[in-house]
């Protein structure tokens, strides 16, 4: 008997018009005109099946002594088809276009000689025996998996009454000794392990976040909060603002935070002790203490979190009350905050000192520092480049109170507002002083591409205090903590652990919630795209929500 096959999508009502075999669809024929019935070439569906089963003698009339006893019927792969044996589906299907060698058919896939002998030709089972009970008993005893192996019984068939052939146990990959040895060893040093962490920075609370739940560790900080300080500019100028840049460590890290101040470090105990005397033991320790700088930008980790917000509340009083305000330092802090109180208050004449030729620095494509200081003009920004204050010293720094500020080449500004965005310095005083000869001219740790630092066996050093040729911003130091703890559970289960690659520049510079300019991997970006990636809220709800896990207050 012939059987027509209709190709899947003729069942959604469109024939492609491909196929070995000609038969009538109920389908659009392709080229035939539209919405005209027509007999289209049609493929065997893919998902299509081949189901042996046995007929009695007495429903099968036309079938011959020498044909198999066994009928096959295309099946239809939709839902709703008749119930139907299925393959066993830790096998694949046999290929389209191979033969499907059903059960009972002439050619057989191989089997041991055991097998064959125990299944086809049991001694219970003589010529004599009635064809019913033959079909019966080789369709419950035969049903063939096809796999790229070859065949093998199924699980579920009753096979005979000889034990099937057993497998050595060497022969399994599960009981390789070399392979569970490593499993087993690694997960003991995994369990052993204690990485402590100094310095909650973005560096620090990439790697806490990435080793959370795999490897024990202590995050220490001084503070008993998170600082996100690229909101810390904007905090200056809104007093709504602030709050929302300081997340508590506890809510996130539980019992892995403590709260303290490291006081000295012993490599060779692989011991720290903080400023209480408690002595706390590693067996790898990260260095993440970051940098230090002025406020606004950064914040004094003497005081809490609590004070920091008091004082920036009372920043943005000042900047409120003042009309001449004098920023000084060029850098990104600087720009930032001119754009932010100039985005805020209009009607401010602020001036930019700062002492290189160039704003921010050669790490920027100069398209950029050109295109942030034509909208910080628009702004009505006076700019005074190349020029050093000499008497910033003297100066009283973020209090309204009039004052004149001097630089090196003879000029003077008077000004009721003096806000001070130099540069930062690496915070290592602690361990520049207990690993002495690595740290460079600057303060910062000297690493390798794995950031383990020079000669001392299980210490490493990430983010900004370390000496890595890449500017020092918060997405490298994240990018960093992030690699340090994938290398840290690598180390531990003895594999290669991965070193440090240097990507292309990304830098987003914010001019308040509406403006700024980035740079993408050697693209310029105007305020449109900058507003959505940062300026709009400087990151706060990603870091409140993504990173740390809590809500962001209102």
């Amino acid at each position: 008997m012939a059987y027509s096959y209709l190709s899947r999508s003729s069942y959604n009502g469109f024939g492609r018009g491909r196929g070995r075999s000609q038969a009538p669809s109920w389908a659009y024929g392709r080229g035939r005109g539209r919405g005209q019935w027509s007999p289209v070439p049609m493929r065997r569906p893919r998902g299509l099946r081949y189901v042996s089963r046995t007929p009695s003698p007495a429903t099968s009339p036309r079938q011959s002594p020498s044909t198999s006893p066994t009928s096959h019927f295309p099946v239809s792969p939709r839902r709703g088809s008749h119930p139907s044996p299925r393959i066993s589906p830790k096998h694949p299907r046999p290929r389209r276009g191979s033969s499907p060698n059903p059960v009972g058919s002439a050619s057989l896939p191989s089997l041991p000689s055991s097998h064959t002998n125990n299944l086809l030709t049991p001694s219970s089972h003589s010529p004599a025996s009635s064809p019913v009970e033959k079909h019966d008993r080789t369709i419950t005893d035969l049903t063939f998996v096809f796999g790229k192996n070859g065949s093998a019984p199924h699980k579920g068939g009753n096979h005979s009454r000889d034990a099937s052939p057993k497998v050595s146990p060497s022969a399994s990959p599960k009981s390789s000794p070399k392979k569970s040895h490593a499993k087993s060893n690694g997960s003991e040093e995994q369990s052993n392990a204690h990485v402590v962490i100094v310095g909650g920075g973005y560096a620090g609370i990439a790697i806490a976040r990435k080793l959370q739940g795999k490897i024990n560790f202590t995050l220490i900080d001084p503070k008993e909060r998170f600082h996100h300080h690229i909101g810390a500019l904007r905090s200056a100028v809104r007093t709504d603002f602030a709050k929302k840049t300081f997340i508590p460590y506890k809510a996130t890290f539980g019992k892995q935070f403590k709260q303290g101040r490291v006081k000295d470090v012993k490599t060779s105990d692989r011991t720290i002790t903080l400023e209480t005397g408690e002595t706390i033991s590693y067996t790898h320790l990260v260095i993440a203490t970051g940098c230090t700088g002025p406020f606004p930008g950064r914040v004094d980790d003497t005081i809490t979190a609590d004070e920091a917000i008091s004082r920036y509340n009372n920043l943005a009083e000042q900047i409120e009350t003042a009309d001449k305000i004098v920023i000084v330092g060029g850098g990104v802090a600087g720009i930032e905050l001119t754009g932010e109180i100039l985005s805020a208050h209009k009607n401010k004449d602020v001036t930019l000192i700062h002492a290189h030729q160039h704003l921010i620095n050669d790490d920027v494509l100069p398209a950029v520092r050109t295109k942030l200081q034509e909208k910080l003009a628009r702004y009505g920004v006076t700019f005074i480049l190349d020029e050093r204050v000499k008497n910033l010293d003297e100066v009283a720094t973020n209090v309204s109170k009039p004052t004149t500020v001097k630089t090196d080449a003879g000029t003077e500004v008077n000004a009721d507002l003096v806000i001070r965005c130099t540069g930062v310095k690496p915070n290592t005083a602690v361990f520049a002083n207990n690993l002495g000869g690595k740290v460079d001219d600057s303060g910062r740790l000297k690493v390798n591409e794995l950031f383990e630092v020079d000669g001392v066996e299980h210490v490493y050093a990430i983010g900004a205090c370390n000496d890595v040729a890449e500017v020092k911003m918060p997405r490298h130091s994240t990018a960093q903590g992030e690699l340090l703890a994938e290398n840290i559970v690598r180390k531990l289960d003895n594999k290669e652990m991965k070193p440090h690659t240097q990507g292309q520049l990304m830098m987003e510079i914010s001019l308040g919630p509406n403006a700024g300019v980035s740079q993408v991997k050697g693209l310029i970006l105007g305020s449109f795209l900058t507003k959505y990636r940062k300026s709009k809220d400087l990151f706060v709800h990603r870091f409140w929500k993504k990173v740390m896990k809590q809500e962001v207050p209102h």
